[in-house]
C-alpha cells in the first residue's frame, strides 16, 4: 500500500458537521446576509457617496485629499478600476469621514432627489453618514474588541495556566476593574484627557479586557484539568509547548465567539457616548452622532410632532439594530455549530 493512502485525509471545512450544522441554521443566514451587507457598503462607500461628493461645496477638502477635480468625483468614485476609487477604498484620508453639508439651515430637509434620504439638522446628508459611518462602526468595534481581547488573552492565558500567588494577585486586579461601572469610567476618562473617540474606544478597550481574562482563566483551567494535558505533560513536553500546543488553542474558541458577539454591543455603547456628545465630534461619520443630530426633533418641538422629522433619526436607529443583531446572529450560530452536543 502506498505510504501517501495510509495517511488521514483531511476532510474540507465546507464538507465538515460544523459548517453543514451552521449553514442549516437560518439565523445564521440571516446574521451572515446582513454582515455581508454591512460590508459591502462600508467597502463601495466611496461609490455610493459620489453623487454628494461631486455635488456638495464642502466636500471639496475630501476631493483634494483624493487627488481629483470636483466635476470628475462622480466618474472617478464610481469605476473600480479607477486607481482613485481604491484610494477611497483601502485608505480614505480623514477629511471623507466628514458628512458634507448643504448649509446651516437648523431644521432638517425631506428626501429629495439631491438627497435620497433627505438632510439632518445642520443640513448634514443623511446618506453619507450612513455610508461613512459603517466604516467607523467597523474601525470602532475591532479595534476596541481587538485590544480588549488581546490584553484578556495575555492576562487570563498567564492567570490560569501559572496559577498560585499570580493568579491571586492578578484576579484581585481583575476584580478592581470588574467593580468600576464602565459608563462612569468612560466619562471621567473623557473628562481627563477630552472627549473624542480615540479617547472613548481607549477606555472602553481598558474597561472591557477584564471580562474577557476571567473568561479565558476559567478555560485555561478547565482544559489543565483535561487527561490529554497530562499525557503532554507525562512525555517530557515543555510548559510553553503543553501551553500553546494543548491548552492554548483548545480554550480560546469560546472567548473568540463571545468576542465577536461584543463588536455590535461596543459600536452600540460608542454610538451612546457619540449621542452624549463624548465621542464622535459633530459632523463625524458616526451613527450616534447623527442620532444627536434629531435630538431637538425626538420628542417633538414647536415646528412639529416628532414623526414630521422621522428620516433623520429613524435611517442611524436602524443601522445600529441590524449592525448588532447580525453579530449576534452570527455568533449564536457558530456557538451552536461548534457545540459537539447541538
Amino acid at each position: 500500500m502506498n505510504p501517501q493512502e495510509m495517511k488521514p485525509q483531511r476532510e474540507a471545512w465546507y464538507r465538515s458537521k460544523t459548517f453543514k450544522r451552521f449553514r442549516r441554521n437560518p439565523l445564521a443566514i440571516v446574521g451572515s446576509v446582513l454582515l455581508l451587507g454591512f460590508v459591502a457598503v462600508a467597502f463601495f462607500a466611496p461609490a455610493i457617496t459620489a453623487p454628494q461628493l461631486a455635488e456638495l461645496r464642502t466636500a471639496r477638502p475630501c476631493l483634494r485629499d483624493l487627488g481629483i477635480k470636483k466635476d470628475e468625483a462622480l466618474s472617478a468614485l464610481r469605476n473600480p478600476l479607477n486607481p482613485v476609487f481604491w484610494k477611497a477604498t483601502l485608505a480614505p484620508p480623514p477629511t471623507c469621514y466628514e458628512i458634507p453639508r448643504d448649509g446651516y439651515s437648523p431644521l432638517p430637509k425631506p428626501p429629495s432627489e439631491k438627497h435620497p434620504l433627505g438632510v439632518s439638522g445642520g443640513s448634514y446628508d443623511i446618506l453619507y453618514g450612513l455610508a461613512w459611518g459603517t466604516r467607523t462602526a467597523f474601525y470602532v468595534g475591532f479595534l476596541v474588541v481587538g485590544i480588549s481581547l488581546a490584553i484578556g488573552i495575555v492576562i487570563g492565558g498567564l492567570s490560569g495556566f501559572i496559577g498560585g500567588t499570580v493568579d491571586n494577585l492578578i484576579m484581585r486586579i481583575t476584580d478592581v476593574m470588574l467593580s468600576f461601572p464602565g459608563l462612569v469610567f468612560v466619562m471621567i476618562v473623557s473628562v481627563i484627557f477630552g472627549s473624542g473617540l480615540t479617547t472613548v474606544m481607549l477606555a472602553l478597550a481598558l474597561i472591557r479586557w477584564a471580562g474577557y481574562a476571567r473568561f479565558f482563566r476559567g478555560d485555561i483551567l478547565r482544559t489543565k484539568a483535561q487527561e490529554f494535558v497530562d499525557a503532554a505533560r507525562a512525555i517530557g513536553a515543555s510548559p510553553l509547548r503543553v501551553f500553546l500546543k494543548h491548552v492554548f488553542p483548545n480554550a480560546i474558541g469560546t472567548l473568540l465567539i463571545l468576542a465577536s458577539m461584543d463588536v455590535g454591543s461596543i459600536v452600540l455603547t460608542a454610538a451612546g457616548f457619540s449621542f452624549l456628545g463624548l465621542g464622535a465630534p459633530v459632523g463625524y461619520a458616526d451613527w450616534g452622532q447623527m442620532i444627536s443630530f434629531a435630538r431637538g426633533y425626538i420628542l417633538g418641538t414647536a415646528q412639529g410632532t416628532p414623526f414630521d422629522f422621522w428620516y433623520v433619526w429613524i435611517y442611524p436607529s436602524v443601522m445600529l439594530v441590524l449592525f448588532g443583531l447580525a453579530w449576534n446572529l452570527l455568533g449564536d450560530a457558530v456557538r451552536d455549530a461548534l457545540d459537539p452536543k447541538s
